[in-house]
């Protein structure tokens, strides 16, 4: 059995989708940082993802 899909979306739409939800977290953390300067917590992360 596959492990549930986790998505994030910026509000510029920028996306992230996978298994792994550290990576989502990470990937979108990085591209808040280096696209628009902001720092989000793994908290803010994990408030903005749902299931894909």
């Amino acid at each position: 059995m596959s492990k549930a899909m986790q998505q994030a979306t910026c509000s510029c739409g920028f996306s992230v989708t996978s298994e792994n939800r550290n990576e989502v977290v990470k990937v979108i953390q990085e591209h808040a940082h280096d696209e628009h300067g902001n720092a989000m917590t793994r908290d803010d992360v994990l408030a903005m993802m749902k299931q894909a």
